[in-house]
């Protein structure tokens, strides 16, 4: 999956429609416990449908191995949607103010951080590779 077009029409599979059932749920159903957990999926699936698209261009134009790498960007996507589901789930109970934004946010940006930092070990020094010729080795 190294073209970019893949991940946008990805995207638009995603994000459509669970758009759409999001529109349909919040104008025309009453916020029952069903409502509400079927709000939160769909959101993570709409917000990881918009996201998907960005977060490929961004390794593809912007990081130093200009390869796209599925896992990454899907791993990307969902933080950021499920970051979005925890900040609209404490709006929900009237608990958000800036100190829980700053710090789920420098929490998950930490975490994102960490994992980036060992893939591009592992990409830079073929580690995957190594892995499996270790291992046909072995056998």
């Amino acid at each position: 999956m190294e073209k970019l077009r893949t991940y946008v029409l990805l995207g638009f599979l995603l994000s459509l429609p669970s758009g759409y059932a999001l529109y349909r749920l919040i104008f025309f159903y009453l916020p029952y416990l069903k409502e509400r957990w079927f709000f939160f999926l769909l959101v993570i699936v709409f917000i990881s449908g918009i996201t998907l698209p960005f977060y490929a261009a961004l390794n593809k134009y912007f990081f130093s191995t200009r390869k796209i790498f599925p896992r990454t960007v899907i791993r990307e996507s969902l933080v950021t949607a499920i970051l979005c589901d925890v900040l609209i789930w404490f709006q929900i109970g009237r608990v958000l103010n800036s100190t829980i934004i700053f710090f789920s946010v420098g929490g998950f940006l930490t975490v994102e951080i960490l994992l980036r930092a060992r893939d591009t070990v592992t990409t830079k020094n073929n580690y995957s590779e190594l892995s499996k010729d270790h291992e046909n080795i072995k056998s």
